[in-house]
């Protein structure tokens, strides 16, 4: 879904950024540059616009940096129940970097679910729509990886039969991707 389509709260936030560049009178190049390095170069759909501004911000951010991978991006739980309550799934952060990743926030898109993450021993709290909030972080060292376990609760009264997709938002100092999302779907049924 493209950004203008979209009401969510953080679609609002970015066609506000880009209305203020607009107004500011910047050159169209100029404004895909600053979109990519505020929300991630992903967000340009047009390959090569997205292939200059990543060229660019790879120029200015130079070779040591933070490079944050999820793997998997997405997991279908295929057919669900309601009653089978909470499903989980675990995916892996990697560092693939040279830099410490620092993971500075995590997010759910619905009530319904929430995402901890552990690396080494130590694991967050869970985190929901509001995010992690106050100041939390973690860090990624250079080479090593933690797991982010997404928890999806299919008997809360929000969700109804039929496919359902949520996300999760991962903000970190990664320059090319400060947000990476990941994703969970499922065919519910009662």
């Amino acid at each position: 879904m493209t950004i203008d389509k979209c009401q969510c709260p953080d679609a609002k936030e970015m066609r506000g950024y880009i209305d203020g560049l607009l107004e500011a009178e910047l050159s169209r190049d100029e404004i895909f540059y600053k979109v990519a390095k505020k929300y991630s170069p992903n967000m340009i759909t047009d390959v090569k616009i997205r292939e200059a501004a990543e060229k660019r911000l790879l120029k200015e951010i130079g070779n040591k940096r933070p490079q944050i991978v999820i793997e998997p991006a997405t997991f279908n739980f295929k057919e669900a129940y309601k009653k089978q309550g909470i499903v989980k799934k675990e995916f892996k952060i990697y560092n693939k970097g040279n830099e410490k990743l620092i993971i500075t926030n995590i997010k759910a898109s619905c009530v319904c679910a929430s995402a901890s993450l552990t690396i080494g021993k130590t694991k967050s709290p869970d985190f929901g729509t509001k995010g992690a909030g106050g100041g939390w972080q973690a860090i990624i060292k250079s080479g090593e990886s933690g797991v982010l376990e997404v928890n999806l609760d299919l008997a809360h009264a929000s969700i109804r039969p039929g496919k359902l997709t949520r996300t999760i938002h991962v903000t970190s100092s990664d320059p090319l991707n400060p947000e990476i999302t990941v994703s969970v779907e499922a065919e519910v049924k009662e």
